[in-house]
């Protein structure tokens, strides 16, 4: 089974799936191996986007997952796919092809034993969630015994998630030649006075890992370096807990910038999403898996599904802290444990 798993992640690495890749190739690839074994799948949602759904059997539990990462970048030191020792690296091996891969692998194995489950994919976790949407219209998802987001957590069962705000903050000014300032209106540095006003909250943002987080994420503005700058536009995610709403974030936002000009576009809210650390399933997880729960920094489709199933939880192969950087990797036995996971849980929740 190792070679196997190694070899699928592998495939799954060889086909790019950033949000400017094309997904059919990635898509097909999943749909024939899950085909290929008896499962029933579908594609549906988005056609730019689209996510899938397999099953087997009715109501068994339901595995969810993404094929989407976020662009490789650079400063690698490794290739995509390698293999060194026990690690696989590459773009995606943690956030989330390996548990992909795990779940293709123990698909097979599921259906073998005839116990009824499900597998959902998608191809736009990194940005929109508008899979997801799609997903939660089906009897699938809404009937099955829980639903696992295998997510990379260490292999601990999650039981809490932030929230996301984000936002994108528009100043504009007047152009003029950079020798006569006084002539133009500085858009840039408007935004200065903005971004000022936000800092503390940005500054405490890199010390902690709880509460409310915030981050300057893109910066754009001007056009020349001797024009005066007639626009600038700031993207900025926040990472909210529970007890904080979209509303509260806003409000903390519009309050902090009183008295500035600017434009502000909320571009994605994403509400924070909690469960019982001591359910049924959680315990199950952690008695398994030998591991504690935990709380993550990170969001998952975890609170799109909970609008429609009441047992979502957070659990897969990988170190959260690798997800998005360069040389990202998996341990080959976490994907091990994660096939094992999948069989074993889908087994229990049939009785």
């Amino acid at each position: 089974m190792r070679t196997k798993v190694v070899d699928t992640l592998q495939d799954l690495l060889a086909m790019d799936s950033d949000l400017h890749a094309d997904m059919a190739p990635i898509l097909r690839y999943t749909r024939r191996r899950l085909e290929a074994v008896g499962m029933r799948v579908r594609q549906v949602g988005p056609q730019r986007y689209p996510a899938l759904i397999a099953t087997y059997g009715k109501n068994g539990m339901l595995f969810s997952g993404h094929l989407d990462t976020v662009p490789v970048g650079d400063n690698w030191t490794m290739f995509q796919g390698e293999v060194d020792g026990n690690r696989v690296y590459g773009r995606g091996t943690c956030d989330m092809k390996g548990a992909c891969a795990a779940m293709i692998e123990a698909a097979g194995d599921l259906v073998e034993e005839d116990v009824p489950f499900g597998i959902c994919l998608t191809t736009d976790e990194e940005e929109q969630m508008e899979g997801v949407d799609a997903l939660i219209e089906e009897d699938a998802v809404r009937k099955a015994k829980g639903v696992l987001i295998m997510e990379p957590t260490d292999l601990a069962p999650a039981y809490r998630e932030k929230g996301v705000f984000r936002f994108r903050l528009t100043t504009r000014g007047r152009a003029a030649h950079a020798s006569q300032p006084w002539l133009g209106d500085d858009a840039i540095l408007k935004m200065h006075y903005c971004l000022d006003r936000l800092l503390d909250l940005a500054e405490m943002s890199s010390q902690r890992s709880t509460g409310m987080t915030v981050c300057f994420s893109t910066i754009q503005g001007g056009n020349k370096n001797n024009v005066v700058s007639d626009h600038c536009t700031v993207e900025v995610d926040i990472r909210h807990p529970s007890t904080q709403t979209a509303n509260d974030i806003e409000d903390i936002i519009v309050n902090r910038l009183r008295g500035e000009v600017y434009e502000m576009n909320i571009e994605y809210v994403l509400e924070a999403f909690e469960s019982d650390p001591g359910s049924e399933i959680s315990q199950v997880l952690s008695d398994f898996l030998g591991t504690d729960p935990i709380v993550v920094p990170y969001a998952t489709e975890a609170p799109r599904f909970a609008s429609v199933n009441p047992g979502v939880y957070i659990c897969g192969p990988g170190d959260p802290h690798l997800a998005h950087t360069a040389d990202e990797f998996v341990e080959i036995q976490e994907l091990e444990e994660a096939h094992d996971m999948v069989v074993h849980l889908a087994k229990y929740v049939q009785g």
